[in-house]
């Protein structure tokens, strides 16, 4: 008699996935590696890649915005 692997019963698609918090999403890719799951660990990296993506747009807009500003404060 072998030892049977559980089988999955929450199906961890990318939209569950993308609902859950950074940390919670971090927690998930660290269970999947640490039971080798290789589709929800990349799945788990997709989301936290586009979430980065997402933020550094925001901070350059955000820096862009503030360079903008002092210069206009300058002129005046």
């Amino acid at each position: 008699m072998g030892i049977a692997r559980p089988t999955r019963t929450v199906e961890w698609g990318h939209d569950r996935i993308a609902a859950l918090t950074t940390p919670e999403v971090q927690q998930l890719r660290a269970n999947a590696e640490r039971l080798n799951d290789p589709e929800i660990r990349e799945r788990c990296d997709a989301v936290l890649s586009e979430r980065r993506k997402a933020v550094s747009a925001k901070s350059r807009a955000l820096r862009a915005a503030k360079k903008t500003s002092a210069e206009t404060g300058r002129a005046t």
